[in-house]
């Protein structure tokens, strides 16, 4: 599987141009994409890099690639970043790292957003194997994890606060936020849960990049793969 990452990572590589701000996310796959515009693409000292990734952010220093602070920038040329799983419709669930507030930002920032996965991260429609994970202000959490327990009552709903394991203390964001994760028992409507969600006041951002990628290109035993926005 992480042969397949590489291969994820590398058909990205012709998007790349001299003198571009490339957008990178978190993960394995983004490492190799790292990896690969620093042994293969000739021009790289004219690129620029943002991310919201420590652990990436560390791999570009070591590499002596220039990252730059995207609250600095208003447009990036890419973003390119992994998720936990895709959909034919270019919907994700990025909810593992925690920092999707700010993956959405540089999404956002980006002419294009394009997604990177190997083949076990794609499939027809989201479903919930991850949870919706909200990043919220610490004071709105009764608050916010009474509301979605009354608006999805007819969901099975699980909801737990992010635990960091080693301190037992809650999960605290870049931004000094908690992370909620919510699991459904089966998925809702994209549309609504995006919007209602966000909606709540003391939420920041959850997880669910809802018709925000413009591709997704999915490695497979078989070969590459890219599908574009419809």
């Amino acid at each position: 599987m992480n042969e397949l990452k590489k291969e994820a990572a590398r058909a990205a590589l012709p998007f790349l141009k001299p003198n571009q701000i490339i957008g990178l996310g978190a993960g394995a796959t983004i490492g190799h994409l790292v990896d690969l515009i620093y042994k293969e693409i000739a021009f790289k000292d004219s690129m620029s890099f943002v991310t919201p990734s420590l652990p990436t952010a560390q791999l570009l220093q070591n590499f002596s690639l220039a990252c730059l602070d995207y609250a600095d920038l208003s447009r990036i040329d890419y973003h390119f970043d992994g998720c936990d799983q895709v959909d034919e419709n270019l919907n994700a669930l990025k909810s593992g790292a925690g920092i999707h507030t700010e993956e959405k930002i540089c999404a956002a920032m980006a002419q294009e957003f394009i997604i990177l996965v190997d083949k076990d991260k794609s499939v027809p429609v989201l479903n919930t194997t991850f949870p919706l994970c909200v990043e919220l202000l610490p004071k709105a959490l009764t608050f916010v994890k009474s509301t979605v327990e009354s608006l999805y009552s007819k969901y099975q709903l699980k909801l737990s606060l992010r635990i960091n394991d080693k301190t037992n203390d809650p999960v605290i964001t870049a931004n000094g936020n908690f992370l909620l994760d919510v699991y459904f028992d089966t998925m809702p409507d994209l549309g609504e849960l995006n919007k209602t969600i966000k909606s709540l006041p003391g939420v920041i951002d959850h997880s669910l990049f809802y018709q925000i990628a413009s591709k997704v290109i999915i490695a497979a035993p078989e070969g590459v793969q890219i599908l574009k926005a419809r």
